[in-house]
């Protein structure tokens, strides 16, 4: 249960870090200059990196997290196959995805007096790979789109409307992929398909998956095939 949990503590974690105390909320402009950008970071350099702080924390929450999800699966597969190790390296990616921007804006803030343009190339590389880099961690609904179909037990942790809804999350969370091509627009790091139907595909997902995760550990507790 602590692990599902996890997945919870993954989201308040990023909404306090990221929002709540780095203040990244409104969104930067993709099509903001240098001279717009740094301001920013200088004038907010302790508070920024307090809230990346957190978010890199919430890194560590997306381990126990995915380590619960491949629990699950490798029932399934009846032991761990491709399958367990698909989903716990999409984990891994989201990890990646949650820490590395966190530190390239602790980087973009830990100096307050380097030249703007590389404030700028900094703040460009955390919010392509924090929203763009979806790819990596598509590897996680994947997977389980797949156990949610190969499973025939009469109780499968992931009866195939979680399949489907799997299946919905990479379709909404995939047009932010565009965003590299766009600085303004609702393909953009902040326009509609760039970020905010993204974002709820993404948010839910954490969600939708305890509510999962807890109906079958509960089930488990009580003698239950899980």
């Amino acid at each position: 249960m602590f692990g599902a949990t996890c997945g919870l503590l993954y989201v308040f974690l990023v909404v306090v870090g990221w929002i709540l105390i780095a203040g990244f909320f409104p969104l930067h402009l993709p099509a903001a200059t240098a001279a717009e950008i740094a301001p920013f970071f200088q004038n907010d350099h302790v508070r920024i990196s307090a809230g990346m702080i957190v978010v890199m924390f919430a890194a560590l929450a997306a381990i126990p997290y995915s380590a619960v999800i491949g629990h699950y699966i490798a029932k399934i597969e009846g032991g761990p196959s491709v399958l367990t190790y698909m989903l716990l390296l999409g984990g891994a990616g989201l990890m990646v995805l949650t820490f590395y921007p966190a530190i390239w804006w602790l980087v973009a803030a830990f100096r307050p007096d380097r030249p703007v343009d590389l404030i700028y190339l900094m703040n460009d590389m955390s919010w392509l790979q924090f929203i763009g880099g979806v790819s990596m961690y598509d590897a996680m609904p994947l997977a389980m789109i797949i156990a949610a179909f190969y499973d025939k037990s009469p109780n499968p942790v992931f009866p195939r409307w979680f399949g489907f809804y799997n299946l919905w999350t990479m379709v909404v969370v995939f047009p932010d992929m565009l965003l590299f091509f766009f600085h303004t627009g609702p393909f953009a790091w902040n326009g509609l398909f760039g970020f905010w139907l993204p974002l709820s595909g993404f948010g839910s997902w954490f969600f939708v998956t305890y509510y999962v995760l807890r109906k079958a550990i509960l089930r488990e507790r009580q003698g239950g095939v899980a």
